[in-house]
């Protein structure tokens, strides 16, 4: 069995970042995809879906020199979370789907702002996967 996809996309905001208990560093953007087609009546329509990613060590490092509309590719797992939510005061379980990435790559230049000593590389980051979280080595 495989689990894989593959994504380009435009960040939708600049990616936050956070620790979990144990001190491991991951940040969260989100990634919009579009598609368009062609209608019955030769019109053209499009749709844009929008895409939680998480991206765990050093790939948190690259997340962070990405910009909010700078073009991207990326591989990973999709996972899906279940969540309580209350809305109303009727509570529902529901799943939630997240991409957790494996490797990105910029796309598209980084603005005039950002600092170019930062680290990043066209060429992205990988990190090998599956690896418990406790447990995530660093890989450049």
């Amino acid at each position: 069995m495989f689990n894989k996809v593959i994504f380009i996309g435009r960040l939708g905001k600049n990616a936050e970042v956070k620790t979990t208990q144990n001190n491991k560093e991951y940040a969260v953007f989100s990634l919009a995809t579009s598609e368009s087609w062609k209608n019955e009546k030769g019109d053209y329509e499009n749709r844009t879906e929008w895409h939680r990613v998480y991206a765990w060590s050093n790939l948190s490092s690259f997340a962070k020199t990405l910009q909010k509309g700078q073009l991207i590719t990326l591989e990973g797992k999709l996972k899906y979370r279940e969540v309580n939510e209350d809305v109303e005061g009727v509570a529902f379980k529901h799943s939630i789907a997240e991409i957790h990435a494996t490797s990105m790559k910029r796309l598209s230049k980084i603005e005039v702002a950002d600092d170019p000593a930062d680290g990043a590389t066209d060429e992205g980051a990988t990190q090998s996967e599956p690896v418990p979280v406790s447990s995530r080595n660093e890989r450049g």
